[in-house]
């Protein structure tokens, strides 16, 4: 398997951030445990190996686990400041767990008089962590808010939680703050370790993505204020955009169904679409079958790279191809005659002795392909809705550019089908609703009842789903058939000259992105929360009419006077780097999809550009519904699922145990000593002096290089219990 080593890569980009990080703190000849939170623990595990992270340090420890003391080492504490975190360092001090604290610690970059009051006045003024830190000369601030998923991808943190209704649902208003906090913290530590200072725009009709743009350009001018080698030097590279929008600029796109292999797998195949985790059946050379369970998006997979953004047609060719490659390159391995059909291949395959980690991936992803391919089949996804959701999109136009004037008893017909899910019905109900630009309640209460619910259900679903539209900015409900259609406007298009008429549907979020590069992007309806570029900075479309276009809201603009804090810092970062291709960066405040994670893939290619995306997770259409019922009035703050509100909820003391003591272990039986040499190591370990001059290497075999890098202790403190809803149209 062929490592990523892709350089512009935010999962290589912040794996180097934080091995320098750690390496800039220690010194030849001592030993060192890595003690972190839980979030930087989850981060670490999915973009650093544990063999990676021995070779720096000794072992890793949760913060708040029993730990023993080891004053031979010195700990590096790699965790979020927050008041439970500080109380559990206060702790390892207290009972001398360690010789001496690093501190790397990762800031609230927004305000929080709680935690403010706590570090400066309780935490700071300890006598015991003045000498710990050394007078603080030993703590350090990082950037470590942000989750890398992929190389252009990345998402506020780990847990992916839908965040539609902390934006949209009136009951959660206190959450915002938090929120939008997270969000731009996240954001800085991204154009930080990249190395960029960029442009803000955001979506006027958004006052989610206002806020957002807000609280970032705040937080990165304090930033900029406290690290004098920031922002970074000035390179002929154009200076990088930052677009934030919201979920709103594009409805239809949560909608759609996916035939894209990436989003087929995570949408339809049920393992994966519930657990994150592929189950498979796999046979080795010897003819012995056994269970995998095996994450598939996995940047080091080749083959998993090369197929993901492919049609699944497209992506099935491509894997029969590679197998064929493999057997046809090893032809004394195999025996050719054999094979009738593609299930035969893939026997071949298992037979082929060696090429273990080859033959393993594209067995999984053949597997994986036709399972979606039979999944798809099951549900007539491509057969009979597609074509239906691609028209409505299109606004009527079919794939052979005519106009469809019978969506509305296509969609009857469909809706009569057995065979279409439950789910799948309802999205199509949705789609048709946008497509009409709303209907009256009536239309949809009768639409729903031809989906085979009761009529309880079909109460809740004109409630929950499509009166909740209006919450996006679409008000998908009309008090008359005599009012006007929504005048949203829609930036999607559609592309009829592909091969595929299942996959004509061009993202909102695409088009406004290219727009941004060639400088046609309406600054009226995405105006610079701040300054915005000189004319000669522009691109040449935007300069030659720059002095007919709208600006934004004077109360967010500066005079535009060319930045000269480029040229005051020579420090130069490691994980900078050379590269003259301009940075642009795009985040969707409510989820973004896998079509538009697809088209900062593509539009990197096709505009030589480096194009990042993120949010705060990856919407599937499913995703997508659960979100409308979740924004409902009815919905409360408790009977949400929500991340967030658990860790503001959270304690704030470190568990009593923190502060026990172990007793000294019992003196030996026998004053004999049969290993003097031993015994002498020990002594000079425990005074905190080196055995060598030279880097030590952990010895893997000692307790302390063997501790667990995944703890079996869980959360501390327990989630409240959630009430549940007595009908859901959606299984979370």
């Amino acid at each position: 398997m062929v490592k990523n080593i892709d350089p512009l890569s935010l999962i290589n980009i912040q794996r180097e951030y934080l091995f320098e990080r750690i390496r800039q703190v220690q010194e030849q000849g001592k030993l060192y445990v890595l003690v972190v939170d839980r979030k930087i623990k989850t981060l670490i595990d999915a973009i650093i190996s544990k063999d990676q992270l021995l070779r720096l340090v000794v072992a890793v420890e949760l913060i708040d686990e029993r730990r023993k003391p080891q004053s031979y080492l010195e700990a590096i504490y790699m965790c979020h400041m927050s008041v439970y975190n500080l109380q559990c360092i206060l702790s390892d001090v207290h009972t001398n767990r360690y010789r001496l604290g690093h501190g790397l610690l990762i800031p609230k970059l927004g305000s929080d008089m709680e935690l403010n009051h706590f570090y400066n006045q309780n935490f700071l003024t300890e006598p015991k962590i003045v000498q710990y830190f050394q007078n603080q000369k030993l703590i350090e601030y990082i950037n470590a808010s942000m989750f890398p998923l992929e190389s252009r991808c990345f998402v506020v943190d780990s847990s992916r939680a839908n965040a539609m209704p902390i934006y949209y649902n009136e009951n959660l208003a206190e959450l915002v703050p938090h929120q939008i906090k997270r969000v731009a913290e996240a954001l800085v530590n991204v154009v930080v370790v990249t190395g960029e200072y960029p442009y803000v725009r955001y979506q006027s009709s958004s006052k989610v993505a206002h806020l957002i743009a807000q609280e970032f350009q705040s937080q990165l001018d304090n930033y900029a204020r406290l690290n004098i080698d920031y922002p970074p030097p000035q390179t002929n590279r154009v200076r990088s955009v930052l677009l934030i929008t919201d979920r709103s600029l594009d409805l239809f796109a949560p909608l759609l169904h996916e035939f894209t292999y990436q989003a087929m797998a995570m949408d339809i195949v049920e393992s994966l679409e519930k657990e994150g985790v592929y189950k498979f059946n796999s046979e080795n050379e010897l003819g012995e079958i056994s269970e995998v369970n095996t994450e598939i998006d996995n940047e080091d997979d080749e083959e998993w790279v090369m197929l993901r953004h492919c049609h699944i047609v497209e992506a099935s060719e491509l894997i029969i191809s590679k197998i064929n490659d493999l057997i046809k390159n090893n032809p004394m391995l195999v025996d050719r005659t054999k094979a009738k059909t593609s299930s035969d291949l893939l026997f071949i395959v298992a037979h082929l002795k060696g090429f273990d980690e080859e033959r393993k991936h594209v067995s999984l992803h053949k597997l994986l392909i036709d399972e979606c391919v039979q999944r798809n089949d099951e549900r007539k996804l491509a057969e009979f809705a597609a074509d239906f959701e691609q028209t409505c999109c299109a606004d009527g136009i079919t794939f052979e550019n005519e106009r469809n004037k019978h969506l509305h008893d296509d969609l009857i017909e469909l809706l009569a089908r057995q065979d279409l899910l439950i789910n799948d019905k309802i999205r199509l109900v949705l789609i048709y609703g946008l497509y009409r630009g709303g209907l009256i309640e009536d239309d949809f209460t009768k639409l729903a009842m031809f989906i085979g619910v009761d009529n309880k259900q079909v109460e809740l679903l004109v409630s929950r789903c499509f009166v909740n539209f209006a919450k996006l900015g679409f008000p998908l409900i009309k008090s008359s058939p005599k009012d006007k259609n929504s005048d949203k406007k829609l930036y999607h298009s559609i592309n009829n000259e592909g091969t595929f008429n299942t996959s004509r549907f061009i993202g909102g979020l695409k088009n406004v992105l290219q727009q941004v590069t060639t400088g046609t992007l309406s600054e009226e309806e995405f105006p610079y929360i701040r300054e915005r570029p000189l004319e000669d900075e522009l691109p040449k479309t935007e300069a030659q009419t720059s002095t007919s276009t709208t600006s934004g809201p004077q109360a967010f603009r500066t005079s535009r006077v060319r930045a000269t804090w480029a040229d005051l810092s020579n420090t130069k970062s490691s994980t900078r780097k050379t590269t003259s291709r301009q940075r642009i960066y795009s985040y969707v405040a409510g989820g973004m999809t896998y079509s538009e994670l697809r088209a900062a893939y593509e539009l990197s290619k096709e505009l030589d550009k480096e194009v990042y995306i993120g949010s705060e997770t990856l919407l599937r259409p499913r995703d997508f519904c659960i979100g409308l019922q979740d924004v409902d009035i009815n919905k409360s703050v408790d009977r949400i699922n929500l991340p967030l509100l658990q860790e503001l909820r959270g304690p704030r003391d470190a568990p009593g145990y923190m502060f026990e003591v172990p007793k000294p272990p019992a003196p030996p039986q026998s004053s004999s000593n049969p290993n003097p040499a031993l015994n002498q190591q020990y002594n000079r370990l425990s005074q905190g002096s080196s055995i060598s001059s030279k880097p030590m290497t952990p010895n893997l075999s000692s307790k302390a290089s063997m501790h667990s890098l995944s703890p079996s202790g869980g959360d501390k403190s327990s989630p409240s219990k959630k009430k549940k809803s007595k009908f859901k149209i959606f299984s979370k």
